[in-house]
């Protein structure tokens, strides 16, 4: 009889992959996994679905690439199957104003972010939420797996590569996320592009060379 054992060596992907690579090597982490993977490679990220008004969705409105808007609709397509609400999302109408308050002092504090990307940033005036909407999506949005960035903890997480991209609505997010790891003592390699979303292959050799390092 053969016997097999299974080990992850790292979690990766990028956009939405980057969030299932974050959630999977936190719930490996939740779980006590007896190989736990040694890196996680989060290319340019989704790590949240609270705030779609962080200073990069708001300079990100229009573009050759991923928007903000096109974010509440992809957002809202996988957790209703519909866009119907995804105009609810970009005005934040979906979270619980008092919710996302919170959220904004401890995790998705603006004032976290570089002070060049704060330069003229004006936060849209709030409007009200939806509770119905938001009672649909609360245990959804709040979901660590979901929403990595909102974790209550992300010590002992594996080692990480993060890329960003500067014209890219989901920059912030992505950095807010390398700054909690960091805090929490995890070992963060930071690359930055200037470019649009998507782009990986640009940095291929980063990847690599990252890989070949720390494997």
């Amino acid at each position: 009889m053969s016997l097999f054992h299974v080990f992850v060596v790292a979690t990766s992907g990028d956009s939405a992959g980057g969030n299932l690579a974050a959630a999977v090597a936190m719930k490996l982490r939740d779980e006590r996994f007896y190989r736990p993977p040694k890196l996680q490679l989060l290319l340019y990220p989704v790590m949240q679905g609270i705030d779609f008004q962080l200073p990069s969705m708001m300079q990100n409105r229009i573009g050759p690439r991923l928007t903000a808007g096109s974010m509440c609709y992809y957002v809202a397509m996988y957790l209703e199957g519909s866009d119907s609400n995804k105009d609810l999302y970009c005005n934040n109408s979906h979270v619980d104003a008092s919710v996302l308050q919170r959220y904004r002092q401890k995790f998705l504090n603006v004032e976290s972010l570089p002070a060049k990307y704060r330069q003229n940033y004006v936060r849209p005036v709030p409007q009200p939420f939806d509770p119905q909407l938001w009672n649909r999506l609360k245990d959804k949005l709040l979901n660590p797996y979901f929403s990595p960035l909102i974790a209550e903890t992300v010590s002992a997480l594996p080692e990480a590569f993060v890329l960003t991209n500067e014209k890219d609505p989901l920059r912030d997010e992505a950095l807010l996320y390398m700054m909690r790891l960091r805090k929490a003592g995890v070992n963060v390699t930071h690359c930055h592009r200037q470019g649009y979303h998507g782009g990986f292959l640009s940095k291929m050799n980063n990847i690599i060379s990252y890989i070949r390092q720390h494997l």
